[in-house]
């Protein structure tokens, strides 16, 4: 996480009454609401994605994945690593989807 982002983490947790130490700044970061997501690598007891939440005005990205659900990701070897927190920002694409002729 660098330096921009930390401070835009520390701004908004002070701002509502939260922690500001770095553990508190990742779960700030790991407890954010979703709002992109993309399939990265799929494994087998998980899939590798990268998700995007808007914290406060800043959209910050992070490495993440899902589950099967039949075990914790500690269990099936998956970590969080806090050096994936970036910032992004939007970009629009233009996307064709093939939808059945009925």
């Amino acid at each position: 996480m660098n330096g921009k982002i930390r401070k835009h983490l520390v701004a908004y947790n002070k701002k509502n009454g939260w922690g500001v130490e770095e553990g508190s700044l990742i779960e700030t970061v790991k407890e954010s609401k979703i709002i992109y997501e993309e399939k990265i690598q799929e494994r087998r007891h998980w899939t590798d994605i990268f998700v995007v939440s808007d914290i406060g005005g800043m959209f910050i990205g992070f490495d993440w994945a899902t589950g099967t659900g039949d075990k914790g990701f500690e269990d099936i070897g998956w970590e969080f690593d806090p050096e994936s927190i970036c910032e992004v920002e939007p970009e629009e694409r233009t996307v064709i989807v093939y939808v059945r002729v009925r």
